[in-house]
């Protein structure tokens, strides 16, 4: 079933229908041993970013804001956090915090990170209803098809209008997920996601202008798709059919992009959980194919970052907004190519402590960071979106270079991250909250695929 999805449903003429008729049948049919496996790779890694993102000063404002605007206690905890909270400040806050460190995933064609809506809403719900785990892996496999896909068809159309697809496509994603945890058929959950696209929005001004509002964007993609979800199964309102493709849908709207008959949906191979990306490093997406080129480098010769005159990166248009980003902040610094690439050669890693207050005081990166030079190239803007590459070199002060062609960056659907890898990223993340023992039993949960209660997590 997932085979021939992938095949037809963005070439629908009427791929909203097409992607709730999905999203109802999957509960009866449920994924495939292969994609449960992934969306498990997926739960875990989002779930490792939340409890990561916890404890952040800017995630421990928002739960302050929460507290004064709502007061009374709720019945749902946050994943790595205290007290408890109503569902829908529970699914804002997690998302918040699973965006708060760039460490949750992604899908490049989409431009999207669909966990940091979908997980969340989810799990929210989840603990709610006594949901399993295994109604909560297919629900997850149907909300990421419905975001990426959204997306897909998206990218990077709207990116050029100034809108950023994860809150945009990740609302109706996070919808459709939590419609079909909640058992709505077909109807239901067109009517969720027609309900949800209502809140679609967010803009990439925060590039130019600055703030961090970008770490709130998932936090209302992933309340007002659950409250749409919830609007649908009550029947409170009825949300617009056909919202991705009619007229002043979400293609319109936001990509401009009128008259869709199918002709130009993309190719698909695989599920859109299994096509997505898993994050190595805790920084932008667009910079990862750079960092390994630098890794790669570091690897194979003898030099040190006091030998760099120069670092000069080569990459793709979408990625070049990046390009002169200061890293005044944690929040920025992680979206900076001049400050990860001088902390890669620097450090020979690149990791949650290099975004440090102190780490970014350090008068070496900073020197070594105003010598990053950031290019667009024909080459690598015809790869992308299929690929993301990126050609890094080195300008020694001896004369001499170094250079490194990296065609797509680890943790991509070709270049998977080692479930050994994602192991050792989440215990890290869950040490930060939980004790060892528990950081290790959660991992070990988390990979049973099977139908135990959500509320073991707690």
């Amino acid at each position: 079933m997932i085979q021939d999805f992938e095949r037809s449903l963005m070439a629908s003429a009427t791929p909203t229908r097409a992607l709730a008729d999905w999203c109802a049948g999957l509960r009866d049919t449920r994924p495939s041993g292969p994609v449960l496996h992934e969306s498990a790779r997926h739960v875990l890694d989002a779930l490792a970013a939340c409890a990561a993102g916890m404890r952040q000063p800017l995630v421990q404002a928002a739960i302050e804001l929460e507290r004064t605007i709502n007061p009374q206690p709720g019945s749902i905890a946050l994943f790595g956090g205290s007290e408890r909270w109503t569902v829908l400040e529970a699914a804002s806050l997690m998302a918040v915090a699973c965006h708060a460190l760039e460490m949750d995933d992604g899908n490049r064609e989409g431009s999207i990170h669909p966990a940091t809506t979908v997980v969340p809403a989810l799990l929210a719900l989840g603990w709610q209803r006594q949901a399993d785990y295994a109604e909560f892996l297919t629900a997850v496999v149907a909300g990421y098809e419905v975001a990426v896909s959204i997306a897909e068809a998206l990218h990077p159309h709207a990116s050029q209008r100034g809108f950023q697809t994860t809150p945009v496509a990740g609302v109706v994603g996070a919808a459709a997920a939590c419609a079909t945890l909640l058992g709505l058929d077909s109807a239901g959950i067109e009517s969720a996601m027609g309900l949800a696209a209502s809140a679609s929005g967010g803009l990439f001004a925060y590039l130019a202008g600055g703030g961090n509002v970008k770490k709130f964007h998932p936090g209302h993609a992933a309340r007002e798709g659950l409250r749409a979800a919830l609007m649908a199964r009550q029947g409170v309102a009825q949300g617009p059919r056909g919202i991705i493709e009619e007229r002043s849908g979400l293609l319109q709207a936001f990509g401009g992009i009128t008259g869709w008959d199918g002709s130009r949906a993309r190719e698909r191979a695989a599920p859109a959980i299994v096509r997505s990306y898993l994050k190595p490093y805790p920084c932008c997406r667009h910079i990862h194919p750079a960092i390994d080129a630098v890794l790669a480098l570091k690897a194979r010769a003898t030099w040190q970052a006091a030998d760099l005159q120069a670092i000069e990166v080569e990459t793709y248009g979408a990625a070049m907004p990046h390009a002169r980003l200061p890293w005044n902040t944690l929040e920025v610094a992680q979206l900076s190519f001049p400050w990860v690439m001088a902390l890669a050669c620097t450090e020979g890693a690149v990791t949650l402590a290099g975004f440090s207050e102190a780490t970014r005081a350090r008068p070496d990166i900073n020197a070594l960071a105003a010598r990053v030079s950031v290019t667009q190239t024909a080459e690598c803007d015809g790869l992308y979106p299929a690929r993301g590459p990126a050609r890094v070199t080195l300008r020694l002060q001896s004369g001499e270079s170094l250079s490194e062609w990296v065609p797509d960056p680890l943790g991509s659907a070709d270049l998977p991250l080692a479930d050994e890898a994602l192991d050792r990223k989440a215990e890290e993340a869950f040490g930060l909250v939980f004790p060892a023992d528990k950081a290790q039993a959660l991992i070990r949960q988390l990979r049973r695929l099977e139908a135990w209660p959500l509320a073991e997590l707690y």
